[in-house]
């Protein structure tokens, strides 16, 4: 410790058997005056005031002093490129006390806080200077800041809370009431990215990863990752390089009220009459625009001799599509012909044509390939008792997604037709076949596949003819697309 002043304030000490005491103790309480609760008037002021006011007029801590006049005991810390008279020869930093008609440099210790009264600002004297801590209303240049847990070097900000709010601020106090949140990167190959987890593992990174196109990127275990969608910086196209979009194929085989899910967006509905031959109607629509739930009806297979039920989907009391049945396979006395192909928007594939002095016909598949198959005509029988074997059904959906239709009866009865092979694929089953002539009573006709399919026709007999195929109910498949 020096024994002539204290070691951090550097105030003066009274030296035994000194004369003029008072000298030495006002230059401590001068210091003490200067160092304790510091109030400084500015540290941007660059030009030495050049008068100074008398102890009578000192003003308050809160008075602003102007460049050319200065009270007793003032105080400035002295900015880079001061002049004047005094301050020319000292540092910037500096803290200067405006005393006896001149300035003096005052020594300030390390750890100091002085309040710099025209920027409203709190001030800390480190060893190289000078640092901001708090400015009124303001907290500038921060390197940590940890809200409810510790910021660290790798997370500078950090904080644990449960809700948090952005709100704009009004034009009401003094905002333009909009709120835009900008984040920056330095360069294209850099990333600025939102990054979500769980338990501290990624699951989703959403923003622009490595270069200027938007991306969203998911996660099961924070380890591999998928690319979900990319926008284009370019031309603002978007890419689903794993597919995009929702969809549900909905296949109803029975009658009642069916809504659309929250999802759906779009509906590409295919309806069915019932067979034999069934007419086929397909229509899209926007679920935005239903005026409510479906309705749907089924149209019957028609047995034996009988036609086939329409399809109807109505909704809000209105009809929407219909699918006309199929007229009925018919029963064989020279050969019973399949029953005819029923209306829709793309017509329905009727029965084959009954030969008298060869196979009966196939039921028809290429008048609408889309749709079920037409049955099978049923097998003649000529006056020589030659009896012909029946047609074979024709193929649904032959276009599409084929259902074979039943074989023609040789010296039988005719076979069902099938279904399709994906069954929500198409709506088109195969025709039934037709069936072979008898010398006593003819065979029944095949019965039709699915989705309106035709029945076969019944064989010719000598005692009686075959019955005719039952064709099969008709059907509604719908296609939601989200």
């Amino acid at each position: 410790m020096s024994s002539s002043h204290s070691a951090r304030l550097t105030l003066p000490y009274v030296a035994a058997g000194q004369l003029q005491k008072h000298i030495t103790v006002n230059e401590a309480l001068a210091r003490l005056d200067t160092l304790t609760q510091l109030s400084v008037v500015s540290r941007t002021t660059t030009v030495e005031p050049d008068s100074l006011d008398s102890l009578d007029s000192l003003d308050s801590l809160d008075s602003v002093h102007s460049v050319d006049s200065v009270a007793e005991g003032d105080l400035y810390i002295l900015p880079p490129g001061a002049v004047g008279q005094f301050w020319s020869d000292w540092n910037a930093e500096d803290l200067v006390r405006a005393e006896s008609g001149g300035w003096v440099r005052v020594p300030v210790p390390v750890g100091a806080v002085a309040l710099v009264r025209d920027r409203e600002e709190l001030m800390v004297r480190e060893a190289g200077g000078w640092t901001p801590l708090i400015r009124r209303g303001q907290h500038q240049n921060l390197t940590r800041l940890g809200l409810n847990t510790e910021a660290d070097a790798v997370n500078p900000f950090a904080a644990k809370v449960n809700k948090a709010l952005w709100t704009a601020r009004p034009e009401a106090d003094g905002g333009d009431g909009d709120l835009r949140i900008t984040l920056n990167k330095d360069t294209p190959a850099d990333v600025l990215s939102l990054l979500l987890q769980t338990g501290y593992g990624g699951r989703a990174e959403f923003g622009l990863i490595g270069d200027d196109d938007l991306v969203l990127k998911v996660s099961a275990d924070g380890t591999d990752w998928s690319e979900a969608f990319r926008i284009d910086a370019g031309d603002g196209r978007a890419w689903f390089p794993r597919g995009a979009g929702r969809a549900e194929a909905v296949l109803l085989t029975a009658g009642g009220s069916w809504s659309p899910p929250d999802w759906a967006r779009l509906l590409d509905v295919t309806a069915v009459g019932g067979g034999g031959g069934g007419g086929l109607s397909t229509a899209l629509w926007r679920t935005a625009d239903l005026p409510g739930p479906l309705t749907v009806a089924i149209g019957a297979g028609g047995a034996a001799g009988a036609d086939g039920g329409d399809t109807v989907i109505t909704s809000g009391g209105a009809t929407l599509l219909t699918a006309k049945g199929g007229a009925a396979g018919q029963a064989g006395s020279t050969g019973g012909a399949g029953g005819l192909g029923g209306q829709g928007r793309w017509g329905g594939n009727g029965g084959g044509s009954t030969s008298a002095s060869a196979v009966s016909g196939v039921g028809g598949a290429f008048a609408a390939p889309a749709a079920s198959g037409g049955g099978g005509a049923g097998g003649s029988l000529e006056a020589g008792s030659t009896a012909y074997p029946g047609g074979s059904g024709g193929a649904g959906g032959l276009l599409a997604c084929p259902a074979p239709g039943g074989a023609g009866g040789a010296s039988a009865a005719g076979l069902a037709g099938t279904a399709p092979p994906v069954p929500v694929s198409v709506c088109g089953g195969g025709g039934g076949g037709g069936s072979a002539a008898s010398s006593g009573a003819g065979f029944a006709g095949g019965v039709g596949g699915s989705c309106g399919a035709g029945g076969g026709g019944g064989g010719a007999g000598v005692s009686s003819g075959g019955a005719g195929g039952a064709g099969a109910a008709g059907a509604v498949l719908i296609l939601v697309q989200g």
